[in-house]
């Protein structure tokens, strides 16, 4: 427990989730050019916050993409709290 509480107060990436694993799942999307700004940490004990900008190719659909990404996140990793920034290359 207070090993779980000093990741909160840390803002640290909680254990269970391999960021370099979840930027690779990101990579294998077609639409996905480049990830950058990656930060996930807890904020609570059980809720995970991530933030990130993903740089998609200029002819891909932005919302779709987007769309793909949050699913992504929410069931492989059960982050349910994603602000992404969508730019275009």
């Amino acid at each position: 427990m207070l090993r779980n509480i000093l990741e909160v107060l840390m803002e640290s990436t909680p254990r269970e989730i391999d960021p370099t694993r979840l930027e690779k799942g990101l990579y294998e999307m077609d639409e996905v050019v480049a990830i950058h700004e990656l930060h996930i940490w807890a904020v609570t004990v059980g809720k995970v916050l991530l933030a990130c900008h993903v740089l998609i190719k200029r002819e891909a659909n932005a919302d779709m993409v987007l769309n793909k990404v949050v699913d992504y996140i929410r069931r492989e990793y059960n982050i349910s709290h994603v602000t992404i920034r969508i730019e275009r290359q």
